[in-house]
């Protein structure tokens, strides 16, 4: 007591605070520090019995410090994130704390109660959030591990006791004596991630040469052939060739059309649950077998809300979202069959069943299919005039020439509204006069020979384009030499051919306006990679000691869809 005292006062009279009025924190602050001291702050272990969120090498995270860290991390909430990934990224940011303290043993590291004194009496809070997801913690408000908290009296703007343990309460749902564990740990934790950062470096050699591939730029002249435009106008629909399409199972496989299913999920984690549930989706799918109406069956037993009450359907789109399994069960049969035998997921059994193929699915998908095969012959066309010494524009001409040879259907004359009726006089019901429909050489998806903005090896080459494409056509453009010209690129919506205009290196001047900055901003992200490296390190070597119970976990998921992607809270 008196040590914590004679410290305290010490601390006071560096920071100029000699009145009585803070003498009075200094005793009320001894008090509260002394008497929540701990001895084994640094060595948490749970009981056999004790409920975990996690078990770290035999150290017990409790669902309640578990959920005090949520509600610091996420205070200004999860930015759309899931509630139960927002509860993962916190449990695993615990673990990551863990390892770090059990680390920090081995490497004779140690937190003093002066430390977490100090730390908490300047409002710093540490919190853990995962290494490897430098961006999120960012995103957060969460500078290198710390957040500030308003443990000052408003109007002194000093230290206040009173609020301390207001705040600790309010936020964290802790007692002081807990909170200061809490932190002792954190800090212990954040000793560990700063030994490991601080040997990194940046040599001024690494860093311009980082800077000339980052800041090199680039410009191209470019050609998007849409499927969709081809489908307006080189793409006839003709009977016989649809139907010769449609007769391929492989092609009619892939006509979307809805999906529906009933999903009986298993009631429990006995064998005995499993084969009611077995035993039960059998009957049912007997009874689909038999001719019974597959919507009514479903919105009596469906345990899926997503689809009950729509009789079990789902859009064909939807699909692409669905787990693994049902996805496969679905893509092996056509429009209008059945799966023959149940599909088990981690929800339940399903039943399943694709909805009748109409002429018009048919239509689409086959002028869909035909179109991907014509956009990149009509991409190769383009791109061998060009290379042959055709300007892009002469090429771009004689493509649609000779492809754009259909004439959409004409819009239907649409009937004006008598309360529309303008000084013109024109009567209640007169036909208005429609718009004269787009040409394929004046369709706005038409081919043309365009050019891109200047852009960087991070930067988006060509407006729309994302995902491979986008990066192929940049590695196109610092790898080709002036006025090289690509192959047909897969887009989003057809083909793309590239024509390199120009590009631009970055110099030293330009560096040099930037060295600073940039090689802060280098250092930061070799730190965070080297300690992102370490954690995965110590996560690999105790793989076998660290035990997750979902049940205990703030927010875990319960829902029984057959989605991939979590349902919410």
């Amino acid at each position: 007591m008196l040590w914590a005292g004679s410290y305290m006062l010490d601390f006071f009279r560096q920071k100029g605070l000699t009145s009585i009025v803070y003498g009075a924190i200094v005793i009320g602050m001894v008090l509260v520090f002394v008497l929540g001291f701990n001895p084994s702050a640094g060595k948490k272990l749970g009981s056999v019995n004790e409920a975990c969120v996690a078990r770290v090498k035999g150290s017990c995270i409790e669902p309640k410090a578990h959920r005090a860290a949520y509600r610091l991390i996420f205070a200004r909430g999860t930015g759309g994130m899931k509630q139960s990934t927002a509860s993962r990224v916190v449990l695993e940011g615990l673990i990551e704390r863990e390892l770090l303290v059990e680390d920090a043993a081995r490497l004779g590291l140690t937190v003093s109660e002066d430390e977490i004194t100090d730390s908490i009496f300047h409002g710093l809070v540490r919190l853990s959030v995962p290494s490897d997801n430098v961006m999120l913690s960012r995103n957060l408000g969460i500078d290198d591990g710390r957040i500030m908290m308003p443990f000052t009296d408003p109007k002194t703007k000093q230290f206040d006791l009173k609020t301390y343990e207001r705040i600790v309460k309010q936020y964290t749902g802790r007692s002081p004596k807990e909170f200061r564990e809490w932190q002792s740990r954190e800090l212990l934790a954040a000793k560990v991630r700063d030994l490991v950062r601080v040997p990194v470096r940046v040599a001024d050699s690494e860093a311009f040469d980082r800077y000339v591939e980052e800041r090199t730029n680039a410009s191209v002249n470019y050609v998007v052939v849409r499927r969709s435009w081809l489908e307006k106008y080189a793409i006839a629909e003709s009977a016989k060739d649809i139907d010769a399409w449609a007769k391929d199972k492989v092609n009619l496989a892939q006509v979307k059309v809805p999906v529906r299913h009933i999903l009986i999920a298993f009631g429990g984690t006995k064998d005995e649950d499993k084969a009611a549930a077995k035993k039960k989706a059998e009957d049912i799918l007997d009874r689909v077998k038999k001719g019974e109406d597959f919507a009514k069956l479903a919105k009596e037993f469906s345990a899926d809300p997503g689809s009950k009450d729509n009789g079990g359907q789902y859009p064909g789109e939807a699909v692409e979202n669905f787990v693994a399994p049902f996805q496969k069960a679905v893509a092996s049969v056509k429009p209008g069959e059945l799966v023959a035998d149940l599909v088990e997921t981690q929800f339940g059994y399903h039943i399943i069943k694709r909805d009748d193929a109409s002429k018009d699915d048919i239509a689409k998908t086959y002028k869909q299919n035909r179109s991907l095969e014509l956009s990149k012959q009509v991409a190769q066309k383009i791109a061998n005039d060009i290379k042959s010494g055709v300007s892009g524009d002469d090429a771009v001409k004689a493509a649609i020439a000779q492809y754009g040879v259909l004439k959409p259907p004409a819009p239907k004359a649409a009937t004006a509204n008598p309360a529309d009726a303008g000084a013109a006089g024109a009567d209640a019901g007169q036909a208005a006069t429609p718009e004269a429909p787009p040409s394929a050489d004046t369709d706005p998806e038409r081919p043309q020979f365009l050019s891109s903005s200047a852009f960087n090896r991070r930067g988006t080459p060509i407006p729309g384009l994302s995902g491979e494409a986008a990066e192929s056509v940049t590695q196109f453009a610092f790898r080709a030499k002036p006025s090289d010209v690509s192959d047909p690129i897969r887009g989003d919506d057809g083909f793309v051919v590239v024509k390199l205009k120009e590009r631009t290196p970055a110099t030293r001047a330009d560096f040099d306006k930037e060295r600073d900055l940039y090689k802060a901003d280098m250092l930061a992200a070799k730190q965070a990679e080297a300690l992102a490296f370490y954690v995965r390190r110590l996560r690999e070597a105790a793989k076998g000691e660290v035990k997750v119970d979902e049940a205990n976990m703030f927010g875990a998921k319960t829902d029984a869809g057959p989605q991939e992607e979590d349902e919410g809270p």
